[in-house]
């Protein structure tokens, strides 16, 4: 689409009308990040009847556009609201302003952020020339604890998740070799029983090799 000022003015339209199919609000919000100077006025315009995402989407959209003393304090002024702190932090630092450096630092002292949200300030002032020397407490915060690995798991919960599949089959090893021993001892006793079966109730010799004259196992020869 050609980028004359009729056809910004109409992407306008529909990146802010919210009946709108998402997509092609999205389109219109890539439409409208490049080579839209002409209508900057007309975007700072509408802004100031925004509200929620859609106002955010604009002032996202505006903060393409460098060296407007406007849309600067609309970048601080979304940050104040607290809706999305790391974002407009973020926004400030890229918008290149020097006097985001002051207002960055002031919020971090006055306001409470996250340790995330932390993480951004100090990126901005730092990326704007700034030093940012504040310093907090961020050991309650779940995402610096995580990063800095503050609630490792205790020596029980460490054990292998795959060692109970692996317990059983070793237990059954056991059974089955315990099993092969008692069956030995079956085999072993069930030969005894044949071998006294053999036996001579005489002289308690075997048949076979017998060499008693007067045993019974001579009757039948």
């Amino acid at each position: 689409m050609i980028k004359n000022r009729e056809n910004m003015l109409k992407m306008l339209d529909v990146m802010l009308d919210e009946d709108v199919d998402y997509n092609k609000r999205l389109e219109a919000y890539e439409f409208l990040l490049e080579d839209c100077e002409e209508i900057v006025d007309d975007m700072l315009a509408k802004l100031y009847s925004l509200e929620g995402e859609t106002g955010k989407m604009l002032m996202e959209v505006l903060a393409g556009y460098k060296g407007n003393k406007a849309i600067f304090m609309g970048l601080v002024s979304y940050l104040y609201k607290g809706e999305d702190v790391a974002l407009f932090a973020r926004l400030i630092g890229s918008y290149g302003d020097e006097n985001g450096i002051q207002v960055l630092k002031t919020f971090c002292d006055e306001y409470e952020p996250n340790y995330n949200e932390y993480m951004e300030i100090r990126n901005a002032v730092e990326e704007l020339g700034g030093d940012f020397d504040l310093k907090q407490d961020f050991t309650d915060d779940p995402l610096y604890r995580y990063l800095k690995g503050l609630d490792e798991p205790e020596e029980d919960s460490r054990r292998s998740p795959f060692e109970d599949l692996f317990r059983p089959r070793r237990e059954s090893e056991e059974f089955e070799d315990d099993s092969e021993d008692e069956l030995g001892d079956v085999d072993d006793e069930l030969g005894a029983y044949e071998d006294d079966e053999d036996e001579c109730d005489d002289c308690d010799c075997h048949h076979d090799d017998c060499q008693h004259e007067h045993c019974d196992c001579h009757d039948g020869e």
